[in-house]
């Protein structure tokens, strides 16, 4: 598990211690069914938007895969036509493959299977299929589903089934499969990776969601994201490429912070520029490198005893206690101990604008480890993206015998005695199985899959109690032009309208998309896959509301949704020239991807891709718990512990299969 996972994990053990020593056009999202899947984002864009007047790219596409009317009818000329690229060619700029298209234009009229027709093998018998369109043969049950009036048309048995392939999933799949459990992972669309996941259009490779990871450059002896990585099997399947400075910072009075990678010297600029609040910022970095020390030992000591994490623990026994105080704690509260000017505040909490939420309202651990772990341990970009560790896990998998179901929907959580018997899914094989893990949102594995009835009535009420986490808007950008000599190393530059955070996510709250602080990435600078020479993949990265316009004007018709996109669109690009000038001029393929993008692909409640919000009340110790009141349903992902980021997720996935693997020797 790495250390942001392990930070918060070994604070629970470290209490203990102490103690122990049809056209859907007026359908709302929030009234059509919501089941399963991690979060994913614009990667498998279904409609075709004609390109306009007012349109500068070459090439726009867009995700509608909650539209009936997106759908294929009797009426289409291609209609059972399985060469769907024989017409469209040139859809969505070649970013697809055969077998793709079904996941937002249904299955063409393909043949159903009779029940009882097996699920694997299809090229056995029908290699003669559809020749020289080059289909995989994970492809076929994306069209050929059973017969959908039988709820289990056939059953298959696994040890353990794994509903959506995000980062948790993965994780959790991967473990269980090389420890020799037969797995079964499921996944509602046509790839794995969820939100860690690139897509392609035209020259261009788009990263859904990463940032970047911590925890490459641990010290001698402490978890680390490169561990986690080594145990799942894929730590020479990536590589990481690290960021110095590890981000730019924009505030008013043409205040530019390029963040340098190394502690020690970012606290001396820190000091530099504020000598006034010099004594502050010594005594809080005295505070993060006690907790530092403190968790490592403390982490020692879970492993096993040992006398000099124990003398480390005492001699750093405040440290260690802070570590549980912060839990209960603002961020604000946190760094208002040590520093009193907002300027200050602003730039070292800038990382606020990863996690969604403003000082006031953030719990401080949660800002720590994520701080700690990028500022000790290393600002690292991946070559190819976060898919290049999504697609690497899932080679793991299937190495190791797992089965991965792609175009497979999770429907229902079968419950007997307090036991997950059985995963039901969508016109397909019902897999009957021993452990369940739920990598797809908490409020459908709970409240839908498992259901009401077989909760605890506080346990269903808290779960919907809980405060949801923010939604993205973004526009990803292809772009002829090389912007990169205006990044300096980094790969992203922030763009706040106030030095006060919880000012400036007001802005977000208010839906005012020319004040938001946005994200400016230029992937191009650190992955030489993102783009051709000369040309930039650009990301413009901030949070809006799910409501926004009425929903974003989802409700009155595809084509206003479309275009009202489009338009705010254009405001980011308006603001993101200042930096970039002569951006609108050189864009050659556009996405535009709303929170209503964000819940189409997942499902996940008003599109957000935390889970629930990182609040002091819901987060690290306060999250909502792996275990779940059935016996052998556990969660993973970015609803429960530790919380989201893709690491967390990972480590969260990582701790499932533990907690599997430890309910089956204790079973032996």
């Amino acid at each position: 598990m790495n250390r942001f996972a392990w930070s918060i994990f070994i604070m629970a053990l470290f209490c203990l211690f102490l103690f122990a020593c049809g056209d859907d056009d007026d359908q709302s999202p929030s009234d059509q069914q919501q089941n399963d899947d991690d979060a994913q984002t614009d990667d498998d864009q279904s409609d075709d938007d004609a390109d306009d007047d007012t349109s500068p790219p070459d090439a726009l596409t867009s995700a509608s895969p909650q539209r009936d009317s997106s759908l294929l009818s009797e009426g289409h000329t291609g209609w059972k036509n399985a060469d769907c690229f024989s017409c469209h060619q040139d859809v969505h700029l070649g970013g697809f493959i055969p077998g793709e298209c079904v996941s937002c234009h249904g299955d063409n009229g393909a043949t159903r299977r009779p029940a009882g027709h097996q699920n694997s093998g299809c090229l056995d018998c029908h290699a003669d299929k559809h020749p020289d369109m080059n289909f995989e043969e994970k492809h076929c049950t994306a069209c050929h589903k059973y017969v959908s009036d039988i709820t289990c048309p056939i059953t298959e048995d696994y040890d353990a089934v794994v509903i959506g392939a995000g980062g948790g999933g993965l994780a959790a799949a991967n473990l269980l499969s090389q420890a020799g459990l037969k797995t079964a992972l499921v996944e509602r669309m046509y790839k794995v990776g969820g939100y860690m996941k690139i897509f392609k259009r035209g020259d261009y490779n788009f990263d859904a969601s990463l940032h970047a990871m911590g925890g490459f450059d641990p010290p001698d002896g402490s978890k680390s994201t490169a561990d986690d990585f080594t145990t799942l099997g894929i730590m020479d399947k990536i590589q990481p490429v690290k960021c110095d400075p590890i981000y730019r910072s924009v505030f008013p009075n043409d205040t530019v912070v390029d963040i340098p990678a190394d502690i020690d010297e970012y606290f001396a600029m820190l000091k530099t520029m504020f000598p006034d609040q010099s004594q502050g910022l010594d005594d809080m970095r005295a505070d993060l490198d006690g907790m530092y020390i403190a968790l490592d030992a403390v982490m020692g000591l879970q492993q096993g005893f040992n006398s000099d994490d124990l003398m480390i623990v005492l001699t750093h026994l405040q440290s260690a206690l802070n570590l549980l105080r912060y839990n209960n704690m603002t961020l604000r509260q946190f760094i208002e101990q040590y520093i009193d000017n907002e300027e200050l505040i602003g730039i070292w909490t800038q990382l606020v604008t990863y996690v969604g939420l403003g000082p006031d309202r953030m719990q401080a651990l949660y800002f720590i480890t994520m701080w700690q772990s990028y500022q000790r341990e290393g600002f690292y970009y991946l070559v190819g993206g976060s898919g290049s560790v999504s697609d690497a896990e899932a080679e793991v998998i299937e190495q190791n015998g797992g089965v991965i179901k792609l175009n497979t929907k999770a429907t229902k959580i079968v419950i007997e005695n307090n036991k997950a018997v059985q995963v039901q899914t969508e016109n397909d094989a019902c897999l009957n199985t021993r452990y369940v893990v739920s990598n797809a949102n908490a409020v459908d594995t709970l409240l839908h899959m498992v259901g009401e009835e077989n909760l605890p009535a506080d346990y269903a009420q808290g779960l919907k109690d809980q405060e949801l986490g923010a939604a993205t808007f973004q526009v990803f950008l292809g772009v002829d032009h090389d912007y990169r000599d205006l990044f300096d190393g980094s790969h992203e530059i922030t763009i706040n309208t106030s030095f006060n955070q919880d000012e400036n996510f007001q802005y977000i709250q208010n839906g005012d998309l020319d004040h938001v602080p946005f994200i400016i990435a230029d992937y191009s600078e650190v992955d030489p896959t993102a783009a051709p020479e000369g040309k930039n993949a650009i990301t413009l990265t901030t949070y809006m509301p799910y409501e926004y316009m009425e929903t974003w004007r989802w409700n009155e018709s595809y084509q206003s949704y479309s275009d009202f996109r489009k338009e705010k669109a254009q405001v980011l690009i308006e603001r993101a020239q200042t930096y970039l000038p002569g951006l609108a001029d050189h864009i050659e393929v556009m996405e535009v991807a709303t929170p209503v993008t964000n819940w189409a692909f997942s499902l996940n409640p008003k599109g957000t891709i935390f889970g629930w919000a990182n609040t002091v009340k819901q987060s690290t110790l306060n999250r909502l718990k792996q275990q779940t009141p059935i016996d052998n349903l556990i969660l993973a992902g970015a609803w429960t512990f530790p919380g989201g980021g893709q690491s967390a997720v990972i480590g969260s996935g990582m701790e499932a299969a533990r907690m599997i693997l430890k309910m089956e020797e204790a079973s032996k």
